[in-house]
């Protein structure tokens, strides 16, 4: 399976896991229900052009040189991403098999921001490898199972993928912790993401708002 393929099925058993439908504020985004509430993306749904089209437009216009080139790159990932949600394995390229590498680490690093990704929660996520090989698992498992390597991930994330990154944290995350606050709040600042920029985010995906 590709990196890109398990993106997608960590994506979905962590949104089970963390039971993140409750974080959304139901019709109360200026853009709509982006994800219906997220339904319509667990049943494969592509509203607005789901996650991946909203991953893709974050990553338009980050960075200044070779433009058409990232905005090209940006759609095929974001059509790639929304059937790695319903369930297929798409066929990237190296390149963005990187990307989604860095996002899956960004989604578990912000699962265990509340402490850590407790064995319920475990075991939903690795639920969807049931059919994945041995390797595919074992290599979630230990990521999932791995203490949270903040510093890393910050210098891992490569100049116009901030926004990406910090959406992907915050779909992992319910905002009903005070760590978990913290933790989005400390990644927008390393991301160099303004506030209005982070709300902005949240307002898409109708999650509460981190700045007032």
């Amino acid at each position: 399976m590709s990196m890109l393929g398990t993106l997608g099925k960590v994506t979905i058993g962590i949104l089970v896991a963390k039971g993140v439908g409750k974080m959304m504020r139901s019709g109360s985004s200026s853009h709509g229900s982006l994800l219906d509430g997220l339904g319509g993306l667990l049943n494969g749904g592509s509203n607005k052009g789901g996650l991946g089209g909203l991953l893709g437009s974050l990553g338009e216009g980050n960075i200044q040189q070779g433009s058409a080139l990232v905005m090209r790159n940006n759609n095929d990932f974001a059509s790639m991403f929304n059937d790695a949600i319903q369930g297929k394995d798409p066929k990237p390229t190296a390149e963005q098999d990187r990307q989604a590498e860095i996002l899956l680490r960004a989604m578990v690093s912000a699962a265990k921001a509340d402490g850590k990704i407790d064995e319920a929660e475990q075991d939903k996520i690795l639920a969807q490898f049931k059919e994945a090989s041995k390797e595919d698992a074992e290599m979630v498992r230990k990521e999932v199972e791995a203490p949270l390597a903040f510093e890393e991930l910050i210098d891992s994330v490569p100049e116009g993928m901030e926004q990406q990154v910090y959406l992907m944290s915050l779909l992992a995350i319910d905002l009903d912790d005070e760590a978990e606050v913290r933790y989005l709040d400390r990644l927008a600042k390393e991301l160099n993401i303004s506030n209005t920029v982070s709300n902005e985010i949240h307002d898409r995906l109708g999650a509460p708002l981190l700045y007032a």
